[in-house]
């Protein structure tokens, strides 16, 4: 057994795999418009990140098969016979503990939320390093049913312990959704959603109202109260049990990114304007439907100051569509789970259209650079190549690199960028319904078939419709006149912004010049001002042709920060020429002295 020591692994971990704005909502069937329960959620994270997404069949295992998932957790025994699962994975250099959603054959959705900063008394031990990624992958693998998931995952707990502070799981299927509080080691409370209400939660523990007597709608870890009674924090003859404030502190309920997110959330829902946090509601029951587009909707808020610093338009957003926010879904969970909907962004919800899919049918191709089984091996184990750009990875070389561009030029492009994804989705909205009554005539391999198709032509349509906006978006060339540029160093490294026969660099702002990975990919919200500033600038005609262009240069271990030595990375310009915002990006192999760039990939479609 690890001893309380655990905590320094947890605390290695949670920079792993803390994704610290992301937020779910859960509508309960009776509550929605499609008689259905939705669930929603934007995943949140930073640094270099590729999100894909796969389909994962159903499979048999040998007899003594073990799950290893992070280095240092618990190896887990493997059952005979495991069940097929859409995944949307995070892919990033040190591996995502907490991060990958799932939709399972059974029609079991799985989403979360970091819930941490737990009172440090109630640190508890875990067995052979305990287990964190393993909950979502093994749930995704076996749950037949919301409830199942719950009862699966509080086993392991049992047996292993959690070694994450804590977090949230929300296991939802066309019957019942759940909710499931863990914090470290095995403590836990688990909660059935009502048909009637809904829920949102943020990056805090939410539940305020455990009833100890109610054993068909709740489930608790029983020590859990006992240990809460010993330290003061729960009078034993009070049959509720206050989790949010027995298990953590109070100062993460009052912190900006989870308060703010909170007061938007439930004015959207209720109407209602909570100031306090102490009083955000857990859940509630509203007197009218809610569907797709509203929780498509929320998704997209955020605070109606954010913007107005001048510099990314994210840049000051804690709402709940923020910097961080890379990707979102949206399932419908149908009785049949063949024919639940999903809707899902690849990029910030409120600058991305939400794509129509279904999981079971497998995602469209070029949504992942590699197949499933490559991507579980390669999870926690990610090699530097596995981190280059790749100009066939559309999820990044195309949409992420749209959002971002987006984000920096703001002003009327935002407004074209909503008129645009308004139109694509009223046209996919006004089209699903006839999909899924044609692929309920169908069976098997047929209705796989159908779906698949639709799956990679609503892609494919979308694709090429932000291609076309790339295309307008950065029409001037960036060329980084380097062949690796090298992140130890403050060597000079020159970004060349060329003219063209229709567009001038004359006028080029030096001072409002900055270069550094894609914003997207940076852990802060408040991060245009650590990029790197423009050293210099001068005008010549780089390429020859006749037309000038200029250059400017940076310090190279100022624009590579947070890059991931070893890869090819894009590197973004952020400029203005006569008052009027340019942006553009380049690909560039970025090394250290420990870490040199392995080969030659350019003719891997990477450069």
């Amino acid at each position: 057994m690890l001893k309380k020591s655990i905590v320094a692994l947890t605390a290695a971990l949670t920079a792993i795999g803390t994704a610290q704005a992301c937020s779910t909502l859960v509508i309960g069937k009776a509550v929605s418009e499609t008689g259905n329960i939705i669930v929603a959620h934007n995943e949140d994270n930073g640094g270099r990140l590729f999100n894909m997404q796969h389909y994962v069949p159903a499979a048999t295992h040998q007899k003594g098969e073990m799950l290893k998932f992070e280095p240092k957790a618990a190896a887990i025994p493997q059952v005979e016979k495991t069940l097929g699962f859409y995944w949307t994975q995070t892919f990033v250099p040190d591996g995502a503990s907490f991060a990958d959603g799932f939709f399972n054959d059974a029609g079991v959705a799985i989403a979360t939320n970091w819930c941490g900063e737990i009172f440090d008394a109630d640190r508890m031990e875990v067995k052979d390093g305990g287990i964190g990624y393993g909950i979502r992958r093994i749930v995704a693998e076996r749950a037949h049913s919301a409830r199942e998931a719950v009862e699966i995952a509080t086993k392991l707990l049992e047996e292993y312990g959690y070694f994450h502070d804590g977090r949230t799981y929300t296991f939802a299927d066309a019957n019942e959704a759940w909710q499931l509080a863990i914090h470290q080691g095995n403590s836990w409370v688990a909660r059935k959603i009502a048909d009637d209400e809904v829920v949102y939660i943020p990056n805090n523990f939410m539940m305020d109202k455990v009833d100890l007597n109610d054993k068909e709608n709740w489930k608790i870890e029983p020590k859990q109260v006992e240990r809460a009674i010993k330290d003061g924090r729960h009078d034993a003859n009070n049959p509720i049990f206050n989790w949010r404030k027995v298990v953590a502190q109070e100062s993460v309920r009052h912190e900006r990114w989870n308060a703010n997110r909170n007061v938007l959330a439930w004015k959207f829902l209720t109407g209602i304007e909570y100031n306090d946090p102490e009083k955000f509601p857990y859940s509630a029951k509203i007197d009218r439907k809610l569907g797709v587009k509203d929780a498509m909707s929320l998704l997209r808020l955020h605070e109606d100051y954010i913007g107005e610093d001048q510099e990314l338009f994210h840049s000051k957003s804690e709402g709940i569509c923020r910097t961080t926010s890379h990707d979102a879904i949206v399932y419908n969970l149908a009785k049949d789970p063949t024919l639940t909907e999903a809707w899902k962004t690849i990029g910030r919800p409120c600058q991305s259209v939400f794509i129509p899919l279904y999981p079971l049918a497998g995602p469209a191709k070029g949504t992942a650079f590699t197949d499933w089984k490559t991507a579980t091996a390669e999870h926690f184990a990610g090699t530097p190549a596995m981190f280059d750009y790749r100009a066939d990875f559309t999820p990044h070389s195309v949409f992420s690199a749209g959002t971002n561009a987006i984000d920096y030029l703001r002003g009327d492009e935002l407004a074209h960028r909503t008129a645009l994804i308004e139109k694509i989705e009223a046209k996919n909205f006004a089209e699903r319904p006839a999909v899924t009554k044609k692929a309920a005539t169908l069976k098997g391999e047929a209705r796989t078939k159908f779906l698949h198709d639709f799956n990679t032509r609503a892609y494919n349509e979308v694709l090429e419709q932000m291609k076309a906006e790339n295309a307008r978006l950065m029409p001037m060339p960036v060329k980084i006149l380097a062949k690796t540029v090298h992140a130890d160093k403050d060597t000079p490294v020159a970004f060349a912004l060329l003219g063209t026969k229709d567009r001038s660099v004359l006028g080029a702002n030096m001072d409002a010049t900055r270069a550094a990975m894609s914003a997207n990919q940076m852990n802060s919200t408040r991060q245009f001002k650590t990029f790197a500033a423009a050293q210099t600038m001068e005008y010549k005609d780089v390429n020859k042709d006749g037309i000038m262009d200029v250059v400017f240069t940076f310090k190279s271990n100022e624009v590579t920060a947070r890059a991931v030595p070893g890869a090819a990375m894009d590197l973004w310009l952020y400029t203005q020429i006569n008052g009027h915002r340019v942006v553009g990006f380049d690909v560039v192999p970025v090394e250290t002295d420990k870490v040199k760039v392995a080969e030659d990939r350019s003719g891997k479609g990477m450069l």
